[in-house]
């Protein structure tokens, strides 16, 4: 009897030791300003860009053109490969973490995105009037035909090696920390494509 009673105690706290280390596998990055919770975060958003998961994009990330595409890929899975390509090669260091001004500097590294984009967005605007386009970026056909092929161009797109430095400020909310990308910050993730689909709305 008290054999089972030992392989039975044995096994509760194997159990209570692998929910313990699951636990923590899947906690959220925290809400407080620390060098922890900075450094979750961001590892938290690039994940999060690297899988184009909208989900945690739209709770940790504040970026105007990322939002806008993030809107079209929860309704259009093309927008949603489209993102997984813009940053499947994306790579970053954290160089600084500054608690004092809410910040974090990094050195982040994609392919070389910004003429591939550019051109895509030139032949649009040169065939479409930006009404006809907005009502195109509501056609499962159009973008099967389109956004394929501007996936295939950036999936054979050569990798910058040369990183590009990004500051990011870091909002506070109740729940956790919010990382702010300005327009310099969006090309140097997004390997200058955002700044090309960026002309499309501007």
């Amino acid at each position: 009897m008290l054999k089972k009673i030992k392989k039975l105690a044995a096994l509760v706290t194997a159990a209570v030791l692998v929910a313990a280390v699951f636990s923590g596998c899947s906690s959220k990055p925290g809400a407080e300003m620390t060098e922890e919770n900075i450094t979750a975060t961001v590892d938290t958003v690039f994940e999060a860009l690297v899988n184009f998961d909208v989900d945690d994009l739209g709770t940790y990330v504040d970026s105007s053109t990322l939002n806008t595409v993030m809107s079209y890929a929860e309704k259009y899975e093309q927008f949603q490969e489209l993102g997984k390509a813009i940053f499947a090669s994306l790579e970053y260091e954290i160089e600084e973490i500054n608690i004092d001004e809410a910040t974090v500097t990094l050195t982040v590294y994609n392919k070389d995105l910004y003429d591939i984009a550019l051109e895509f967005v030139d032949d649009l605007l040169d065939k479409y009037s930006l009404l006809q386009l907005l009502t195109k970026l509501s056609s499962e056909s159009w973008l099967d035909d389109n956004l394929s092929d501007l996936t295939q161009k950036i999936d054979d797109a050569v990798m910058n090696v040369a990183g590009t430095e990004i500051t990011l400020d870091i909002e506070q909310k109740s729940d956790n920390l919010v990382l702010s990308f300005d327009t310099e910050a969006e090309d140097g993730v997004s390997g200058g494509a955002l700044g090309a689909i960026k002309q499309i709305y501007s």
